[in-house]
């Protein structure tokens, strides 16, 4: 009984109280909905729906999805500069501030918007599913994007501001990166040739993204940089791990072999 009671109170009631009016982020049930309807549709309900069909061209909508999160991370690096953040105050020794200075106040609202640009990206898989291309749903896209939603979603929920500032700064940077590629290779085959030595760079930069991450949540285990519970460090290094070897794995089976044969 006691164990239930401990698992209400740090489900429920440990919640940052400066975001209780965040719509999904001040919610218990609603992000594991989303979550369920996003695999639903997309392992069971959208491939049964396209099976006797052709598949969708979506050409503009890819474009016009590309600019929009293109735009929104980059907006989102800009805005968490903007609110006043000094950088020498996201390294060790950090502290988690739960003040309600206006600083904080537009840190939560950023790291709310960031929160829902991981909700957004499920979009890009829906249009995988829409386009028949069912390669790209691989395991490595799947667990990324329910992974990155729910470290997210827990990480603003109970640790907002201090540990997570930096890790979404870099993050959106990343994506914006990699969404102006997208952009590009949306343009047409010519665009696509003369861009096409970048795309091996994009997941090597989401591979350095995450040891730097790892590098940087380290901290958490030298006794004068402890912010959050041990445990909780733990479990985040072990998701980011993860997610570093389906990245690794993925660019040694799409770009190491074709090296090797052009050598």
């Amino acid at each position: 009984m006691e164990f239930l009671q401990n698992i209400f109170y740090y489900w429920t009631d440990s919640l940052d109280p400066r975001l209780l009016y965040m719509p999904i982020i001040n919610s218990t049930y609603q992000l594991p909905l989303i979550i369920f309807a996003y695999m639903y549709f997309v392992l069971v309900c959208g491939p049964r729906y396209m099976k006797n069909r052709p598949p969708y061209s979506l050409k503009t909508f890819i474009k016009l999805y590309n600019i929009v999160q293109f735009v929104a991370n980059m907006w989102l690096v800009y805005s968490f500069v903007n609110a006043g953040i000094v950088i020498r105050k996201l390294f060790c020794p950090v502290e988690m501030d739960y003040t309600r200075n206006p600083v904080t106040t537009k840190l939560i609202r950023c790291a709310w918007g960031y929160f829902l640009l991981k909700l957004l990206d499920y979009v890009e898989t829906v249009i995988f599913v829409l386009r028949k291309k069912n390669n790209q749903v691989s395991v490595l896209h799947v667990y990324h994007h329910v992974s990155t939603a729910i470290i997210a979603w827990l990480g603003i929920r109970y640790y907002c501001t201090a540990p997570m500032i930096l890790i979404c700064i870099i993050n959106s940077f990343v994506h914006s990166v990699m969404y102006i590629y997208y952009f590009l290779a949306s343009c047409g085959p010519d665009t696509q040739k003369m861009i096409a030595p970048m795309k091996p760079w994009i997941t090597i930069m989401q591979m350095v993204q995450f040891c730097f991450i790892v590098l940087y949540v380290s901290q958490n285990f030298i006794s004068y940089c402890n912010v959050v519970p041990h445990i909780t460090a733990i479990i985040f290094i072990q998701n980011i791990l993860v997610n570093f070897f389906l990245f690794y794995n993925f660019y040694k089976k799409s770009y190491t072999k074709s090296i090797k044969k052009i050598q």
